[in-house]
């Protein structure tokens, strides 16, 4: 029970330091740091253009958004799936289906991502941002904090609908914090998205909603440009560390085991 309760305090604790960071972790390093970038050359100070955006990036996104979570989830040996009765497991993952399929029909963007002349080069900075966005709201909406609901409710019949309300709670002060300020992304996506953290929360699978998540960012980023006018070099030290992150996650949970191979000749 004592490690129920330290890993939901633990949750807790980095989850609010998560929404700490994108409001103000910005602010604070660009005060603190000053114009370092000029420093370091006029070149460099051209193509990183916007350092406040670095810090977001890397900062928040990167390390409070994907390394720390990430790091707590291995750390107290989460799976990132568990079994859930088909009841609610079926049903779950129409609900993130369905969820993508409804904001791509009323939203349009299906003919952008399927068009026959793509911009590439946009998608591809797109791409570096979404991917330690969407993981960042799905590491604690879908993942952490429902999971920690579940091991102190500990089989209780209550346990899946505290956990959705759970998700939706996280993933609702993480929009608000999210739209305080200057933000990228739309924000009628957000409301898409509480119906994606409360189905993946139900599912129990953190990869099933972050893939859903994921798709419907994406997306909405099609829809509305507005990539053309944000730099690239700022977006991609924090994807690159929310990647890595994330494979390094990937590989601590494959349980396989492969042969020993000698390499001494018998």
């Amino acid at each position: 029970m004592q490690k129920k309760w330290s890993f939901a305090l633990t949750c807790l604790v980095t989850y609010a330091t998560y929404l700490f960071t994108m409001a103000e972790l910005p602010a604070i390093l660009n005060h603190l740091l000053g114009n370092w970038p000029e420093m370091l050359g006029y070149r460099f100070a051209t193509r990183l253009k916007d350092p406040v955006l670095l810090y977001f990036c890397l900062g928040h996104l990167a390390i409070f958004g994907a390394i720390l979570p990430l790091y707590i989830a291995k750390k107290f040996d989460l799976k990132p799936h568990r079994k859930v009765p088909s009841a609610i497991l079926w049903p779950s993952i129409a609900a993130l289906l369905g969820s993508f399929l409804f904001y791509a029909h009323f939203q349009g963007f299906l003919t952008n991502m399927l068009h026959p002349d793509p911009d590439l080069p946009y998608m591809t900075e797109a791409f570096f941002y979404i991917f330690p966005f969407s993981l960042g709201l799905c590491v604690y909406s879908c993942f952490l904090i429902p999971r920690a609901v579940m091991l102190i409710m500990d089989g209780n019949k209550l346990s899946p609908i505290l956990e959705a309300a759970a998700a939706i709670g996280t993933i609702l002060i993480s929009w608000q914090i999210y739209t305080h300020n200057g933000h990228i992304l739309p924000e009628k996506i957000f409301w898409t998205g509480m119906v994606i953290a409360a189905a993946g929360a139900l599912s129990r699978s953190f990869y099933l909603s972050f893939i859903a998540c994921f798709a419907t960012l994406y997306g909405a980023s099609m829809v509305n440009p507005v990539f053309y006018k944000i730099p690239w070099e700022p977006i991609l030290p924090g994807f690159l560390g929310a990647f890595v992150a994330f494979c390094l996650y990937l590989h601590s949970r494959d349980t396989r085991s492969f042969p020993h191979v000698s390499t001494t000749n018998s």
